[in-house]
């Protein structure tokens, strides 16, 4: 899907570094000075393994990013963090609870209680047990680790695709404040402070908050709408930590969180109008005069489905409320020469949204609601040996229990006229329209607990053996039932929405699984500058609990479809090398990854031609290819660096893989026989083969490049320029590889220009994104109601923006 001769510019890329690297190993001695550290590229350290070690010793694909690379870049969000990380793919969708990650094409959207994340988010150590629960600013970020690939040994169970792990700062032993003010395109407005230091000899502590607002980019053209801008922020947090020193060598560290947003979500914007077919358009099962006479005709005015639109014609209200906030304790000391570690954590996700997903000023969708509630409580204990014997080792244990319960309402027309359905049947005198309507109500509860080790061993000074292993309980339970919405919400509602079936009771499900993950490799040092290893690793993720499939009744023996554990298996080679008086830092990664019964989501047309999110187990789903990272400074006050990544990701074996919108019999979409056993598949007998597909959200080639030239322009002042490129080639947005979800390749383009001043404690930036203006979707979906149509999802990214940033720190 890409052209050739970005083909050739990458592979060239990776062909030179590896010729850097190479020779840097054979030259003993440059003419660079390296007895200055300004002239030499910093160390980066990082706990991807549970313990403080240099990037350079870490037998992982991992990228880190300090909370300085962060700002330099802009860098506020996971969602811009995907740009500079090759391999990883953010979707915030409409709301908090549809975000999703994938990393190598691992991944599947989480817009279901019942389903965790392939890609796991641990903020201080911290697992979160749905991603919208671990979403807020980057602000008082020491740094970002992103583990490519599972990483079940040390971060548990919901780690088959990867890791991000955010490290928030520490309190100091020496006061410190710092501020920074952001303003930009939209009206974007962002503040941040914070304030550290000690309080006693013995107890010290850090406060931050932020503020952050901004106008919507999504305009809504229809005149009546509630409102005319969409896709806002609109939000605010803070934390606290406080470190006491109960001795010398005994710590314990208390920290709280809280934030909360509020905004107008959008971002869902028409795409593509459906094809003129029979089988096409708004709501076709029901025939000509079954439903009001609406569709592309009562928007065509105003808004033009294309991709490059950031219109829409909504007539309802658009809101996402979220609040987020728990409390940790972190408590440290020395035990029989080992380092004892036990991180205790409690917090709360509420979440609440309406969208009026038609984008039509009709009222097929008059309510669109979501209410979910999510707790969690995780305790881990870790003992770790001194790093300096032949034989080092991590052992702890785990426990993780959370509780998520979430509403959901659906009222209005669905298109339907309802007096024409029933004509003579309904009193004149009610009025029109009528509506349709219905309530889901779900739950869904997880206990986890394991015990895990992790080890190397030194078999001669420069040979060592890595090994580790995690054994794991999964115990999930999920409940759900069906209402009509009650007439107290409107006595019109005279039906459930679309067809709903009702369930006489409440259906239940359970899982219980027991699992083991391992990892085992060996690593060599060439040099102190130079590394190589070889790893193979086996991940895991639990079953999934699919609600929101429309069951009739428990009575009946209904179930929930229970969606089979994910389990990959990997194989990575790596090189690491730090050389020419440390002004390159390179490091290389190759893998193949094989995952069995990868867990894919999709969006398909249901049996009344309405669209419903199927959860498949794909057998087999292979991800290999190469990653890249390197950094240069060639000469003084010059950096370059580079991000890269190459990934084939394709299903293997998919056979009854769904069938996307219109797939004729032709393109390959045939009736197969219902597999109980499949969760895709007990509802739509229709599949096709995707055995050679490739995996959504995993493009070929992705290429970050940064220069950065640092200068003095007075003894006081120093100054910087810095240009940024960002390539990523074409992918596939869905699952079931419809064509028309290909979203194209593109390259986006930022910079900047500023200064430090007052010895380096103040800086203001001048920046802008996306120079060229460069218009794409994060994500293409089937429209909703309009069968063959298509929408997308816009972001703040797919705009050209500009701003100014002042930095002040004493």
């Amino acid at each position: 899907m890409v052209f050739h001769k970005n083909r050739l510019m990458s592979a060239s890329v990776i062909a030179l570094a590896a010729s850097m690297v190479f020779q840097g190993v054979s030259a003993q001695s440059t003419d660079l000075d390296s007895d200055d550290p300004a002239n030499a590229l910093d160390t980066v350290v990082v706990t991807a393994q549970k313990v403080e070690e240099n990037i350079q010793d870490v037998p992982i694909s991992v990228l880190a990013l300090s909370g300085d690379q962060l700002s330099d870049r802009l860098v506020d969000s996971l969602e811009r963090l995907q740009y500079l990380t090759p391999g990883l793919i953010f979707s915030s969708g409409i709301n908090a609870r549809q975000s999703a990650m994938t990393i190598r094409g691992v991944g599947v959207g989480v817009f279901n209680i019942g389903v965790e994340a392939s890609v796991a988010l641990s903020i201080d150590g911290v697992t979160m047990g749905r991603l919208g629960a671990g979403i807020f600013d980057f602000s008082d970020i020491e740094r970002v680790e992103v583990l490519r690939g599972p990483q079940g040994t040390l971060f548990g169970k919901n780690a088959s695709g990867g890791v991000i792990s955010i490290i928030t700062k520490k309190p100091t032993d020496e006061f410190l404040a710092e501020s920074n003010i952001v303003y930009g395109s939209y009206n974007e407005l962002n503040l941040f402070g914070a304030v550290s230091g000690p309080i006693t000899d013995r107890v010290s502590a850090r406060l931050s908050a932020y503020r952050n607002t901004r106008d919507g980019f999504i305009d809504n053209v229809n005149p009546d709408a509630p409102q005319d801008k969409l896709a806002d922020r609109n939000e605010f947090g803070f934390r606290g930590k406080v470190n006491v020193k109960i001795s010398d060598d005994i710590d314990l560290l208390l920290s709280g969180d809280y934030a909360k947003r509020d905004n107008t979500p959008g971002g869902l914007v028409y795409r593509q109008a459906s094809p003129d077919r029979p089988d096409a358009g708004l709501l076709p099962f029901l025939g000509p005069g079954a439903f009001n006479a609406i569709g592309l005709e009562s928007i065509a005015a105003s808004v033009t489905p294309g991709p490059e639109n950031t219109q829409v014609a909504s007539d309802g209200i658009w809101e996402a409320q979220s609040e987020v906030f728990g409390f940790g304790a972190e408590f440290t000391a020395p035990i029989l020469g080992h380092d004892f570690v036990s991180i205790t954590s409690w917090r709360q996700w509420d979440t609440f949204s309406n969208e009026d997903a038609d984008l039509i000023p009709q009222p097929f969708l008059l309510i669109n609601s979501g209410a979910l509630e999510q707790n969690q409580f995780s305790q881990e204990f870790r003992l770790t040996s001194p790093r300096d014997q032949k034989l080092t080792y991590t052992v702890g244990g785990f426990v993780f229990f959370q509780q998520i319960d979430q509403f959901n309402r659906q009222v209005g027309t669905a298109g339907l006229n309802l007096r024409s359905l029933f004509p003579g049947v309904l009193p004149v005198l009610l009025p029109d329209p009528l509506l349709t309507g219905t309530d889901f109500t779900s739950d869904f509860k997880e206990l986890n607990y394991a015990i895990f080790g992790q080890g190397e061993y030194a078999l001669t000074p420069k040979l060592s053996v890595l090994g580790g292993v995690r054994v794991l309980r999964s115990e999930l339970e999920a409940g759900q039932s069906f209402e009509q919405t009650p007439a107290s919400v409107s006595p019109f509602i005279i039906a459930p929405f679309v067809f709903n079936t009702l369930a006489d009771e409440a259906v239940e499900t359970e899982n219980n699984d027991t699992a083991v993950t391992w990892r085992a490799g060996l690593k060599y040092e060439i040099n102190d500058r130079f590394n190589i290893f070889a790893t193979a690793t086996q991940g895991y993720k639990s079953a999934a609990l699919v609600t929101g499939e429309n069951l009739t009744s428990a009575e009946g023996g209904a179930q929930l479809p229970v969606a089979r554990p994910e389990k990959p298996l990997q194989f990575e080679a790596g090189l690491r090398f730090r050389g020419w008086d440390n002004r390159l830092i390179a490091n290389v990664t190759g893998f193949h990854t094989t995952i069995e019964d990868l867990q894919a989501q999709s969006l398909v047309v249901g049996p009344d031609n309405t669209l419903i999110i199927l959860l498949s187990n794909a057998p087999e789903a292979v991800s290999k290819g190469v990653e890249a990272d390197i950094t240069l400074m060639p000469v003084d006050g010059l950096t370059l660096s580079t991000a890269m990544s190459y990934n084939d990701a394709k299903f293997t074996d998919f056979e009854r893989a769904p069938c996307y919108e219109l797939q004729s019999e032709a393109q390959g979409c045939v009736e197969v026989p219902v597999d109980p056993s499949d969760p895709g598949n007990t509802e739509v007998n229709l599949a096709q083969d995707l055995s050679d597909g490739v995996l959504p959200n995993a493009p070929e080639w992705v290429v970050n490049g940064l220069a950065r030239y640092d200068f003095e322009l007075s003894p006081d002042v120093d100054a910087f320029v810095q240009g940024g490129v960002q390539f990523r080639s074409d992918t596939m947005s869905l699952v079931t590889n419809d064509p028309q979800s290909v979203i194209d390749s593109y390259t986006l383009f930022d910079a900047q220009i500023g200064v430090n001043f007052l010895d380096g404690k103040g800086s203001f930036v001048l920046y802008g994104r996306n120079l060229t203006d460069k218009s794409f979707p994060a994500v293409i979906v089937p429209m909703p109601f309009d069968t063959g149509g298509f929408a997308q999802f816009m972001t703040l990214e797919s705009q050209r923006t500009w701003g100014a940033r002042l930095s002040l720190r004493y």
